[in-house]
């Protein structure tokens, strides 16, 4: 099944929840699954992939890249200019990581943090 626009608008309001420390993850996750039907190993996936975003930490479990420039747009919209600083570092980390285990390149989203620069 595929992550379209309602199931990321889904984990973006749980992951907010997470990061504010309003509910835990696997609350987070839970009502990802419950609400927007979301598999939810993917939806602990995007939930701690927001969660990096936000502290500028690597991730290693990929989201899809509309998933990606969905949070970093709405990262830049809600919380502001350092907030995209720290989640474009988290987003570099992560496909460095990517393509240093092998898996071939994340040309989409490098092509996305492209548009920042």
């Amino acid at each position: 099944m595929s992550i379209d626009e309602h199931k990321i608008e889904g984990c973006y309001i749980y992951a907010k929840k997470y990061y504010h420390h309003q509910i835990d993850r696997i609350e987070a996750t839970n009502s990802v699954y419950k609400y927007f039907g979301m598999n939810q190993g993917s939806a602990n996936d995007y939930i701690q992939a927001f969660y990096c975003m936000m502290n500028g930490e690597r991730y290693t479990r990929t989201i899809n890249t509309k998933a990606t420039k969905y949070f970093l747009e709405k990262i830049e919209t809600e919380f502001g200019d350092n907030y995209l600083e720290q989640a474009l570092v988290a987003v570099k980390k992560h496909t460095e990581y990517y393509g240093s285990v092998s898996k071939g390149r994340l040309r989409s989203i490098e092509s996305l943090l492209k548009n920042y620069n």
